[in-house]
């Protein structure tokens, strides 16, 4: 929960076009009423720091992860074999004498 709170204050911020600073963070989920491990804030900062945080959002879908995660050993080859569709089965015709 602590993760998901602090993802969320982050998106506020960008939306609001403030910094996203720790201090930042921890006052919008205390606002919220949400307690969060005191390192979240923090990583979030760190890790916000200089990213385009609209490119991010832009990218979500695009796929243009997945070869970064397959590289690092992120399960490719599940994922892999999920992205890809099975082909479906044809349908054969009954000959009629």
């Amino acid at each position: 929960m602590s993760e998901s709170a602090c993802v969320l204050a982050a998106l506020i911020l960008f939306d609001g076009e403030a910094e996203i600073t720790a201090d930042a963070i921890k006052a919008i989920t205390a606002a919220a009423g949400v307690e969060v491990e005191p390192y979240w804030p923090a990583l979030f900062e760190k890790f916000l720091a200089g990213k385009d945080i609209g490119e991010m959002l832009s990218n979500v879908g695009s796929g243009a992860g997945a070869p970064a995660a397959a590289a690092a050993g992120g399960g490719g080859g599940a994922a892999a074999a999920a992205a890809e569709p099975e082909p479906e089965p044809e349908e054969e015709e009954e000959e009629e004498d």
